[in-house]
């Protein structure tokens, strides 16, 4: 499995994380721009008051040298006075607005203009300052806010994740663990026996056809053809136990699971685990079968919430040997486009009937379940290795 594919289904089961995180940020970036925009008139007021104060100052120094046309006295505390902090540039007008002395820079949104005056009170012309408009400061705010607002983000979801550590998924999510006889504990939970109420009507189906079994009927007694599909029913049977499923049709005759359990989309998982389960049997038994001389047969497979059970072997069959198809306009209803992986480009499209149906082959399931159905799938090859004689044709 692709680190892509991980990361597509692990985000498929975080809706709620997703939408919380969504909400933390817009909450977080309503908050900072706030604060920002508070800080930054803030700052600006504080350098308007600086440069007023200095401002006053420099203009009480500079009144004599701007009445007597001391043009060096005036550049010289001009470029004094552009030499400290809150200052960027000077421009000293005489009485008649005609500049006499500049230092530092022309222009700036920031400035400040004062009147110098003589001690008898006398105008000697104007003086502005222009201020050090920097935005180092904001800038170094917002760094810090946003390097603060993806620690809070990185932080909610390392909780979330010990959290799913730390405690069991709910039972919707994970794959029904198998009765004790027939495999030992695994870390899942057990779906409950379905009730005469859900019995009704099936929450889900998995149907079975056999690959070229007309022409396996026409090479084979029918003593050896019965004791095959006997093994194989006996399969079918411990996989169906498993998940809580129930056999309505043997192997041979149209084959079906069906499931009862509530909502559609756990009964949906049940049979599309069961299938893949039943299927990797198959698939792994096919080598030892052959050198027992016994007959390995091959399986197409679907898994359907439709009640329509003709429709849903029809599409079983029109499936491809070894795959286990769900129609596609079933994934995202029952949740299984984030519990399995499959490949849209591969989905086939089959007559239903006077329609057309897309069925989407499943490659296999997410990591959490597959793990578990590889287990699953060992102890019942172990139960098979005594198998039965093999049959005469």
């Amino acid at each position: 499995m692709s680190l892509w594919e991980q990361w597509r289904s692990w985000i498929g089961r975080q809706h709620t994380l997703l939408r919380e995180l969504i909400l933390m940020l817009l909450a977080m970036l309503v908050v900072g721009v706030y604060f920002l925009e508070h800080f930054s008139a803030r700052l600006e007021q504080e350098r308007k008051v600086q440069l007023q104060a200095l401002a006053e100052q420099t203009a009480n120094r500079a009144a004599e040298a701007l009445a007597s046309d001391d043009s060096i006295s005036i550049n010289l505390i001009g470029r004094e006075t552009v030499k400290l902090a809150p200052v960027a540039g000077i421009r000293f007008l005489d009485a008649a607005d005609v500049q006499v002395g500049a230092s530092g820079e022309p222009e700036s949104a920031l400035s400040v203009t004062v009147p110098v005056a003589l001690p008898d009170g006398e105008l000697a012309g104007t003086l502005t300052l222009m201020g050090d408009n920097d935005l180092l400061p904001r800038q170094q705010l917002e760094s810090g806010f946003v390097l603060a607002v993806l620690c809070l983000l990185l932080l909610r979801v390392a909780v979330a994740l010990v959290q799913q550590r730390l405690m069991p998924a709910p039972e919707s999510d994970e794959p029904p663990a198998p009765p004790v006889e027939v495999m030992p504990a695994a870390d899942s939970t057990p779906l409950p026996p379905a009730t005469s109420e859900d019995q009704r009507e099936p929450q889900a189906q998995l149907r079975l056809s056999i690959v070229n079994f007309e022409h396996i009927r026409q090479r084979y007694t029918r003593t050896a053809l019965e004791d095959v599909l006997a093994d194989y029913q006996r399969m079918l049977t411990q996989v169906a136990d498993i998940y809580g499923g129930e056999v309505s049709q043997p192997i041979g005759e149209q084959a079906g699971v069906f499931f009862y359990q509530g909502p559609p989309s756990r009964g949906a998982f049940s049979a599309l685990c069961a299938g893949l389960l039943f299927l990797r049997v198959v698939r792994l038994l096919a080598p030892r079968r052959k050198q027992q001389g016994k007959i390995p047969l091959e399986f197409k497979a679907l898994v359907s919430t439709s009640p329509e059970s003709e429709e849903a072997w029809s599409l079983c069959v029109a499936g491809v040997p070894g795959r286990l198809h769900v129609p596609e306009t079933q994934l995202a209803p029952t949740e299984l486009d984030v519990k399995a992986l499959y490949q849209p480009e591969k989905a086939q499209v089959v007559n239903a009937g006077d329609r057309k149906v897309r069925l989407q082959p499943v490659e296999q399931l997410a990591h959490r379940y597959q793990t578990l159905l590889r287990t699953q799938a060992e102890t019942l090859l172990s139960s098979e290795e005594g198998g039965v004689a093999g049959p005469s044709k």
